[in-house]
């Protein structure tokens, strides 16, 4: 291959000045300098051996690969120093690279002359070398892009390396050598262990004993056994020890152990990017191999047009028609780009695509009294018909359709409002990017969502049915299904993914709301940006039931009261007329005031419900519409809601306590523990259940209620809390010793002789000491 010779690819330059090339032997003078410390990428035993043999002292610290997937404090640890650690005393990384030195270097490293560590819980992206005289007290610093790779400093690899020299500045030599030694050393760890010097010597040891290698120096070779246990004691000793002593220290962070216990979280979506990445690497490599003519001696690039014809290609490759056709069901995008927020120019920071389609225009706009006036009326004409055709409708009720209007104007921020609301990562789960309406059928839901498309984009022709984004006939059809929606959700855009009729099974299996619901809300956590918010209904069938890691991260509201049937005729006419009213002005309106809020630094964002705990991630939202009602002079309505509804954990309780009610004999007091027993079994299809009811209850179950925790939940048998679980349904505890504290519940109008008969009709119980302890 010829190169250029006029490029300067390994560009060096000495105290400011740009030099010619280099040897390495003189960039590491081992003559002028006898002492070497090192922080790089990457060493090999050949640069050792070649350049560093005579230095007196060197220490090399090997910096820590960059991974993808850390995105927190806790993952650059877990995922990138600590794993990176593991990795390559796993891969025998360390015996390899001793093994590749000569046996003088290997004497030198066993006397303790030459080290090389690693930093197996703290991650180290430095890089810098140090050369100094001990004697003479001459220094020398090193920055740039190369490593101790003979490779690096080859021109004929056709790249670019930096390499900046500064001789005999004492004050950045000092610098760099102090914050060695105080930052960067305490949290290193020999990368040539104990336990490989110790096997090392020892083959010394035995060798000197033979007389046929007494002729010359020794070198250290390792079968695959001994390297083997080399390994496995290493690895122990990185988890054990080295973590261990870094956390006594307070060298690491606390909740280091945690981000350990938790690090498989994601991994799922992990994976899958790297199926993707090696997916995209292959057909980008089939590309560039099919540019070229395939047999010519001389491989001359093709045409433009058939380089073109094979990069189209390349683009759709690995995709069915029907893959092609479910991606192009989502076509609403509305992109929120903060840096580019202007309120003076009354730009909320919101963008759509122009009518043709060719750039982005930004998106909202102030609107009159009058108009928002107009807004408000039309979204109480839409309660005022649920009021009137459904059944048993009362105002609390009314507060889930309101809710649900909310959210969604709420939604093209939501990511925002969660970086905002977070005092700590996890904290980010308490603004849900998913919105569920469990609804029974004939209530209405589907228009809701239809009315929601309307005043948020002024069209109700968003909607994604979720049965029908691939054909039932598709091989795979649920596994696919998610993976549209999840493209659909991450093209960018803020506006939620609006989907009709979620299946049953996406909530209950693992593989699919873990994947979407649970990995998306990772993501948002650790890597803020837009993906956009889910707005979905699913059918509520007397029923509703998601994992517990699901309904953590999304916001559902129940919605179990249908239309009268018998005014449906009059209902459907009703609601036609209150959609021909609507339109998104209110809501355009609405971006500017929140654009406005989130611009504020005196804007409260963490607003939590004194009663559950709850975080209100819809308060400055209630509080614009609570002004839009004032400014309109109108009445706030009574469904307007508060705070936010609890349906998933109410439904829940409702379940279990109509279960408790109709099944109390099953249930088994356990008196050692203060324990229910219930043999979750018999919620089975043969005595009158579900054929998900199993899963459906122990879901349900919160896991404070169950004896030792999520053990309690598994099995044959659930263990329950008998005091926790009968406060929680609302009912009386039988096994409740009201005797014991008689005397501290009686009321003020209870005489004492009425408390002494009480006490001898019932004999206090002495507890023992694990049931004054735990109750």
């Amino acid at each position: 291959m010829t190169n250029d010779p006029s490029l300067n690819k390994i560009h060096i330059v000495f105290n400011g000045q740009e030099t010619p090339p280099m040897k390495v032997s003189q960039l590491f003078d081992a003559h002028r300098f006898n002492r070497l410390t090192a922080v790089t990428g990457a060493v090999t035993a050949d640069f050792i051996n070649d350049y560093l043999s005579k230095f007196i002292q060197v220490e090399i610290a090997l910096k820590t690969p960059v991974t993808a997937d850390a995105n927190t404090a806790e993952d650059e640890i877990t995922k990138e120093a600590l794993a990176n650690a593991l990795l390559a005393m796993a891969n025998k990384q360390p015996a390899k690279l001793f093994e590749g030195l000569t046996s003088a270097n290997q004497a030198n490293v066993l006397n303790g002359l030459f080290s090389v560590e690693i930093s197996p819980a703290q991650a180290l992206h430095s890089q810098f070398y140090l050369l100094s005289n001990s004697e003479t007290h001459d220094t020398r610093v090193i920055l740039g892009s190369i490593n101790l790779d003979q490779k690096d400093f080859d021109k004929g690899q056709n790249r670019f390396e930096e390499i900046l020299v500064f001789d005999s500045d004492i004050r950045l030599f000092q610098n760099l050598s102090e914050h060695f030694k105080k930052d960067i050393k305490p949290v290193l760890r020999p990368y040539f262990t104990a336990n490989l010097l110790k096997a090392a010597q020892a083959q010394l040891d035995e060798g000197a004993k033979d007389k046929q290698t007494t002729t010359g120096n020794q070198v250290v070779i390792l079968d695959n056994e001994t390297t083997d246990q080399i390994a496995a004691a290493d690895m122990t000793d990185i988890i054990s020890h080295d973590v261990q002593q870094l956390l006594d220290k307070k060298l690491i962070p606390e909740a280091t152990t945690l981000a350990m216990r938790e690090v498989t979280t994601n991994r799922s979506q992990t994976k899958e990017a790297i199926e993707r990445d090696v997916k995209q690497h292959d057909t980008i490599y089939t590309l560039q191999k099919g540019s070229v003519s395939p047999r010519a001696a001389k491989p001359k690039i093709k045409t433009r047009e058939k380089i073109y014809q094979q990069v189209q290609q390349a683009l759709i490759s690995g995709m069915t028609p029907q893959q092609r056709k479910a991606e192009k069901k989502y076509t609403t995008f509305l992109y929120d780009r903060p840096m580019e927020r202007n309120l003076l120019a009354n730009n909320s920071g919101l963008y759509v695509p122009n009518d043709a389609g060719t750039h982005p225009i930004p998106f909202g706009k102030l609107a009159t009294i009058s108009q928002i006036r107009d807004g408000l009326k039309s979204i109480n004409a839409v309660l005022d018909g649920y009021r009137k055709y459904v059944v048993d409708y009362d105002d609390d009720y009314g507060k889930r359709f309101y809710e649900a209007i909310l959210y969604a104007f709420t939604a093209p921020f939501l990511w925002e409002i969660r970086q905002k609301a977070s005092l700590n990562p996890e904290d980010g789960n308490d603004v849900p990017n998913f919105l569920v309406l469990g609804a029974t059928a004939g209530s209405g839901k589907s228009t809701l969502l239809r009315i929601i498309n309307q005043l948020t984009w002024n069209t109700d022709r968003s909607l994604i049915d979720f049965g029908t984004i691939y054909p039932s006939d598709t091989a795979q059809k649920k596994t696919k299904t998610v993976e549209a929606i999840e493209h659909y959700m991450k093209q960018g855009s803020s506006y939620p993914v609006l989907l009709d009729e979620i299946e049953p099974y996406f909530f209950q299996q693992d593989q699919y709301s873990r994947h979407l619901v649970v990995d998306t809300m990772n993501e948002l956590i650790n890597n803020p940006h837009p993906i956009a918010p889910l707005i979905g209904t699913t059918n509520y069938d007397s029923g509703f039931t998601m994992l517990r890691e699901t309904a953590r991260r999304t916001y559902y509201l129940q919605m179990d009261k249908v239309i009268d049937d018998r005014q449906k005729g009059e209902a459907n006419k009703y609601i036609y007329n209150v959609r021909q009213t609507l339109n998104n002005t209110l809501f355009k309106d609405f971006v500017m005031r929140m654009a406005n809020l989130l611009e504020d630094d005196e804007t409260p964002w963490r607003d939590f419900n004194t009663a559950n705990g709850q975080l209100d991630f819809l308060s400055n939202t209630r509080q614009i519409f609570r002004d839009y009602y004032k400014m309109a002079g109108m009445e706030v309505p009574a469904y307007f809601a508060d705070q936010i509804c609890d349906d998933f954990q109410e439904s829940s309780r409702n379940s279990w306590a109509k279960l408790y009610v109709t099944q109390a004999d099953d249930f088994k007091y356990r008196e050692a523990d203060d324990s229910l027993l219930f043999d979750i079994s018999k919620l089975n299809t043969f005595n009158g259940f579900s054929a998900d009811s199993i899963e459906k209850y122990r879901n349900a179950l919160p896991i404070e209620l169950c004896v030792d925790g999520i053990n309690g939940k598994r099995g044959k048998f659930v263990e329950i809390k008998a005091p926790d679980f009968f406060k929680w349904i609302g009912e009386r505890n039988p096994y409740a010793k009201n005797s014991e504290t008689s005397s501290e519940t009686s009321s003020p109008e209870t005489n004492d002789d009425q408390q002494t008969v009480s006490q001898e009709e019932k004999p206090v119980k002495k507890k023992g000491f694990w049931a004054r302890l735990f109750g």
